[in-house]
C-alpha cells in the first residue's frame, strides 16, 4: 500500500487547497481515492489507479450521491464520471497533470453543475436497475436515519464501533418492509455498508 500513499501525494493541492479528504480505509491495493463533500449527500471523488495487468495509469473524477468511491459508482446513473487521464507509458508527471486538469474544472464551477445533474438523476433516473431500487428504498433512507440518530456528529461517525452501535439502535426503529430487506442482507453486512457511508460523510 505504501506506493499508493505516494500517489496520493501527487494530489496535494486538492487536499491542501480544495478540501479533498482521503478515505484511506476504503482504498484498494491498486486504487487511491480522494473525496470532497459538496452538498447534502453529494460528493466529488477523484479516483487514481495503477492497473496491475499492464502498469497503465488512470484518473477519474466522479460526482455522485454518497457511496463507496470505487467501480460500484458505475451502477447508478446519478453517478457522473469524467475521465481525467489515462496512459500506458511511464510518465512521472501524469498524476500532477491530472490534478491540474481537475483544478481547472473546480475553478470553472463545472462540479456544481454536475451536482445538479446528479440530483436530477437520483430523483428521475435515465434507467432504473436493482442497485437504484436498493439504494433509494433502503440504503439511503437508513443512512439518513443513522445520521439523525448520531446528530451528524462526525467524530462519532468516524468511529466504527460507535457507529455500529448507532446502526443497531436504528435497526430497531425501521419500518417492517425495510426490516425485511436488512434481515435478508444480514446484520454484519448492514453495519459494514452503512458504516462505510458514515465514514465518508465524517471526513
Amino acid at each position: 500500500m505504501s506506493e499508493f500513499y505516494s500517489v496520493a501525494k501527487e494530489f496535494e493541492h486538492l487536499t491542501k487547497d480544495y478540501g479533498f479528504k482521503s478515505p484511506k480505509k476504503l482504498w484498494y491495493s491498486n486504487l487511491v481515492a480522494l473525496t470532497k463533500h459538496i452538498d447534502d449527500i453529494f460528493f466529488c471523488h477523484v479516483i487514481a489507479r495503477v492497473w496491475k495487468h499492464d502498469g497503465s495509469l488512470q484518473t477519474d473524477l466522479w460526482v455522485a450521491p454518497i457511496d463507496r468511491p470505487d467501480d460500484g459508482l458505475e451502477r447508478l446513473t446519478a453517478s457522473i464520471n469524467i475521465r481525467i487521464g489515462y496512459t500506458q507509458t511511464l510518465d512521472e508527471t501524469f498524476f500532477q497533470n491530472c490534478e491540474a486538469k481537475i483544478i481547472g474544472l473546480l475553478n470553472s464551477h463545472v462540479i456544481e453543475n454536475l451536482v445538479e445533474s446528479s440530483k436530477n438523476e437520483l430523483e428521475k433516473p435515465s434507467f432504473k436497475n436493482q442497485r437504484y431500487e436498493v439504494y433509494t428504498q433502503y440504503l439511503l433512507p437508513f443512512f439518513r436515519m443513522v445520521l439523525i440518530e448520531s446528530n451528524k456528529d462526525k467524530k462519532k461517525l468516524k468511529d466504527k464501533k460507535i457507529t455500529e452501535s448507532i446502526i443497531e439502535e436504528a435497526l430497531l426503529k425501521i419500518p417492517s418492509e425495510m426490516k425485511k430487506f436488512f434481515d435478508k442482507l444480514g446484520k454484519q453486512a448492514t453495519k459494514e455498508a452503512i458504516w462505510e457511508l458514515c465514514y465518508i460523510y465524517s471526513l
